[in-house]
């Protein structure tokens, strides 16, 4: 990793809070290069429906861990940490700091205190996936949900990797995965000055509406289709993620599209209170209500950096 107690820069907030848009501004104002902390934003050609930084943006300022993986390639916790520690000492290398920008939360956390593996057998997890192929995903689902009704209501039935996963976890630690508290490693690796968007829940689904619906206007479906016509089929993780697997339900099953739509919205929207409540657990999240007010934010910034 960095050096210890390395300066950090974490942004964060729930989807359609404004992270991109917060990013650049500080990355303007300071020596800050942008570490990518979105779990989606790391696949090729996934770029409408993630809501990734345009090409002129990540040319004005440079981005790290954006196209890093194609979309039928797993990107684990673990490999994002090992990318972004080493995206972390370039920057620093160079005289800069890093900015990293996201809201997936266990990807933050475990970049910040280290990974705490949970139990795994893999001949246990070969045997699940021999299940999956013979039974299909909806009944080791069903199964998960039997066991852990917690952890399969915030995984999708096609996730295969997660679904198998969690199964795993049960199996071998004899309990359910919700129980199990992962312990994250005492005060942090880095100093870290942690900004958290809280643009307040009216706006927030505003926010999240008028963002879907520019997405449908910017092609997302037609996105969809040529990831399906290059056979990333639903069973992949990525295409899993949200809005990938409501427009492909309108694909390949033929919901309708205003069904899927209306589907998109109402799962951002659960998806982003579930975001807030991991903000709320960060102790030392700097919470910054409304619109991002690019002055005070700046002068926080600066004061860190120097």
């Amino acid at each position: 990793m960095a050096a210890p107690g390395a300066r950090l820069v974490v942004l964060s907030g729930p989807t359609a809070s404004g992270k991109t848009d917060a990013a650049l501004a500080l990355a303007r104002r300071h020596p800050l290069e942008i570490v990518n902390a979105d779990s989606m934003q790391v696949y090729r050609g996934m770029d409408i429906g993630t809501a990734k930084p345009s090409l002129a943006e990540r040319q004005e300022v440079p981005h790290h861990l954006i196209d890093v993986a194609s979309p039928d390639e797993g990107y684990s916790a673990g490999r994002f940490v090992a990318e972004a520690e080493e995206a972390i000492r370039g920057i620093l290398a160079r005289g800069r700091f890093p900015l990293v920008a996201g809201g997936t939360g266990l990807y933050i956390r475990a970049l910040r205190r280290g990974l705490d593996p949970l139990p795994s057998d893999a001949a246990v997890r070969t045997r699940l996936s021999r299940r999956w192929e013979a039974e299909g995903g909806a009944a080791l689902h069903a199964e998960l949900g039997r066991i852990d009704p917690r952890a399969a209501a915030k995984i999708h039935p096609a996730d295969k990797v997660r679904v198998i996963r969690a199964l795993e976890i049960a199996a071998v630690a004899g309990r359910a995965p919700s129980e199990l508290r992962v312990s994250w490693g005492g005060a942090g690796r880095y100093r870290v000055l942690f900004l958290a968007l809280d643009p307040g829940r009216d706006a927030m689904y505003g926010r999240i509406d008028r963002r879907v619906d520019g997405m449908f206007r910017a092609g997302f479906v037609e996105e969809v289709r040529g990831l399906l016509a290059r056979g990333y089929g639903e069973e992949l993780r990525s295409m899993a993620a949200l809005g990938y697997r409501h427009v492909a339900a309108h694909l390949l099953r033929g919901v309708p599209l205003a069904d899927a739509i209306a589907a998109m919205k109402r799962d951002t929207r659960r998806y982003a209170k579930r975001q807030m409540t991991w903000l709320r657990r960060e102790p030392d999240a700097r919470w910054i209500p409304g619109d991002f007010p690019v002055e005070s934010a700046s002068e926080m910034t600066g004061n860190f950096l120097s």
